[in-house]
């Protein structure tokens, strides 16, 4: 479709209405005058006008008209549709410089946009050349984003000289969670949507923040399933006794692996703590251990915790929140290597209910639904200036990953888990039989 990384150039090109009309009249002069000539003057005498001669005037004027249409943001081709969006950005927002003196249709200087093709992506450099207009550079995200109609999806500042910005060519599509998805997979990634995978074991543990209605449960029943098939030894902290605690049936050993008051989550996160060091002591307690392994090279499974509503289980029992907290914050720092994953779930992200520690230490971050500014700082982190355009409605929102190189968060839209079409339950129960 594209020529890949040929880089397109656009800069300030003012397409004035009265110099179209000017160009039209020209034309038509140019079709009176031979008319005239033909009938007024040749018909005197024994010379004629040939018939292509009338053709050039039409043919002119069908040229033009054609020129102004490929140029044009209705433009049958991308690339001058882009072109053409562009050079509105530039003239609507004033990013040129023109000498008021001499032409002020004829610019001295202005914003120069390079743009080329990269996978599903559009890449956008913006060189401002140190003109007044250069801090603009930096906050044209919004205006391009709305004139491009394309979803942001990062900007990065690769040199003082210029700023790039990545938009999404076509929206990611949505995944469907079936039996064919369940059946095909890889052991070590868990795709997120059609252009996003979740490498767990190289960007560890995730945090999902949603108000009720979000479809954060959701969310989390997919990550579940996923691990489960996956081989992984799952264990759910349930403090509101609500949506996962009704995973009992699917769970086999279920009482060892849910747990919903302070003392039995304060147990399990215990227990995982004591595996983690304890798998530590078996792979590095020798004189020639490899450098680099980790739990996957000793054949040992991986340990999932999905800990849901954090903020209700640290409000619960004070003391023993400082416990939980104590034990996330080493789960979180040192699970990676050992195998052991935490999957957190908050209606607020706040400070109290994940500490910027741990927060830190989370590789991918979800938030779904509508969350304050500061409930989506505290959840994608604090990197960015402003989000990009996104929809916030029940399973939509944004994602972050770390180990992507993105500076932004994207936007996303969960999985989707059609109960009638799956049984889940049965699903989720026959991945952890087969798996134990």
């Amino acid at each position: 479709m594209f020529k890949l990384k040929k880089k397109h150039t656009v800069t300030f090109k003012r397409r004035k209405l009265l110099h179209i009309i000017y160009a039209y009249s020209l034309i038509v002069l140019f079709f009176i005058t031979i008319y005239v000539i033909d009938h007024y003057v040749f018909t005197r005498s024994s010379y004629e006008i040939n018939t292509i001669f009338y053709l050039i005037p039409i043919i002119a004027f069908a040229s033009f008209t054609f020129y102004l249409f490929y140029t044009s943001r209705y433009s049958f081709s991308k690339i001058q549709q882009i072109k053409a969006k562009l050079r509105h950005v530039i003239l609507f927002n004033k990013l040129y410089v023109t000498d008021k003196d001499t032409n002020p249709y004829k610019a001295v200087t202005s914003m120069k946009f390079k743009f080329y093709f990269q996978d599903h992506s559009l890449i956008i450099e913006s060189y401002p050349n140190g003109a007044p207009y250069t801090l603009q550079s930096v906050s044209l995200a919004k205006k391009l984003e709305s004139a491009l109609s394309m979803n942001l999806t990062d900007i990065k500042h690769r040199s003082p000289h210029f700023v790039t910005y990545e938009f999404s060519v076509n929206k990611p599509d949505r995944i469907i969670v079936d039996k064919a998805l369940l059946n095909d997979f890889d052991p070590l990634t868990i795709p997120l949507d059609s252009e996003k995978d979740w490498k767990f074991t190289n960007v560890p543990h995730g945090l999902i923040a949603g108000a009720t209605g979000s479809g954060k449960t959701f969310m989390i029943y997919y990550l579940i399933l996923q691990f489960a098939i996956r081989g992984a030894d799952i264990f759910i902290l349930d403090p509101k006794r609500s949506d996962l605690s009704s995973l009992k049936s699917s769970i086999p050993n279920a009482s060892n692996r849910i747990a919903s008051t302070p003392a039995t989550m304060a147990k399990i996160l215990r227990e995982a703590n004591d595996e983690m060091n304890k798998r530590y002591d078996t792979m590095f307690n020798k004189t020639d251990v490899e450098l680099g392994k980790n739990y996957i090279h000793y054949n040992l499974k991986p340990i999932v915790i999905v800990f849901d509503e954090v903020a209700a289980a640290m409000e619960e029992d004070k003391k023993i929140a400082k416990e939980i907290d104590s034990y996330l914050k080493q789960l979180i720092l040192k699970g990676r290597q050992a195998g052991i994953f935490m999957i957190l779930s908050t209606q607020k992200p706040n400070a109290e209910a994940v500490s910027t520690v741990i927060r830190d230490q989370i590789g991918l971050r979800i938030a779904l639904g509508q969350l304050s500014k500061s409930g989506y700082r505290m959840t994608l982190g604090d990197e960015w200036d402003e989000l990009p355009s996104a929809e916030t409605e029940t399973g939509k929102g944004f994602v972050f990953l770390d180990g992507e190189g993105w500076t932004l968060p994207r936007p996303f839209e969960a999985p989707y888990l059609d109960f009638e079409g799956l049984n889940y339950r049965q699903e989720l129960y026959s991945a952890m039989m087969n798996n134990r």
